[in-house]
């Protein structure tokens, strides 16, 4: 009966490490939670796949919305380790708040650009173009790091050679649509929902570059966008927010940053 009863038990942990994947089990993983803009999707999930390689025991979970959505939950008492925002402002908000430990480090900037569908319907081939009347544009909300700095590029441009002193007001009135992330501005330039929508250089990732085109904006009417990165006062796991950050700011990750179109700080520390 004994002897029966330790092949069972031996058949059933073999079982077990198949459904394992051949490997033994080695208990519950320590997930981190990073709150980041949404801008930051592609190169943060890559980030956490590096940690979780280097740490086996780890689970790196993100939550990617517009920086404001982010911040104010933050506020409101959500749980989370690191926060990765598009601009200084909502980062502030937090700080000010008293949510974060420590300092926040600068560690990528980044740039707009404006985008139209590739069969270019609006026949939007400059940026004259988008004072046009009768175009839809999509921008972010003006609460939303790049729907502010799409703002600030109108701004500038009104007052640059070759653009009427109304640009601004005449681009803002083809606005049929305020997004609450700069990923879902270049959804809607994708599928065709818009003649022209600004969003980060980032965005344009090679899925999204099949299906649009690009109008650069001149160095001297763009913004550049700065991204900080803090551990949260309240962070279940510090300790691996901490990790993630130094990830962020080590060579690797200012490597894996610029790989995704991201100007790297080499003196981010």
């Amino acid at each position: 009966m004994a002897r029966s009863r330790s092949v069972v038990l031996a058949c059933s942990a073999a079982i077990a490490l198949i459904a394992a994947g051949g490997r033994a089990s080695v208990g519950p993983k320590a997930t981190v939670v990073i709150f980041a803009a949404a801008s930051l999707s592609d190169v943060f999930r890559e980030l956490g796949d590096t940690l979780e390689r280097r740490d086996p025991a780890v689970h790196v979970a993100f939550d990617f919305a517009g920086s404001q959505t982010l911040a104010f939950q933050i506020v409101q008492g959500a749980a989370a380790d690191v926060f990765a925002s598009a601009d200084n402002r909502w980062m502030s908000y937090v700080r000010d708040s008293g949510f974060v430990a420590g300092e926040p480090h600068t560690f990528a900037r980044n740039r707009l650009v404006v985008i139209v569908p590739q069969s270019n319907p609006g026949r939007v081939q400059t940026l004259q173009d988008l004072a046009r009347g009768g175009l839809k544009v999509v921008l972010a909300g003006v609460e939303v790091p790049a729907g502010r700095y799409a703002r600030d590029v109108l701004s500038n441009l009104e007052g640059a050679q070759g653009f009427a002193p109304d640009f601004r007001l005449r681009v803002l009135a083809n606005v049929v649509s305020t997004e609450e992330n700069v990923r879902s501005v270049a959804l809607k330039v994708r599928l065709g929902e818009a003649d022209a929508g600004f969003v980060y250089a980032t965005d344009v990732t090679p899925d999204v570059a099949r299906y649009v085109r690009v109008i650069p904006i001149p160095d001297a009417s763009n913004v550049i966008a700065s991204y900080p990165i803090v551990v949260l006062r309240h962070a279940a796991h510090p300790g691996l927010g901490r990790a993630f950050v130094d990830l962020v700011l080590s060579p690797v990750g200012q490597a894996t940053l610029a790989r995704h179109g991201f100007t790297p700080l080499e003196s981010a520390h």
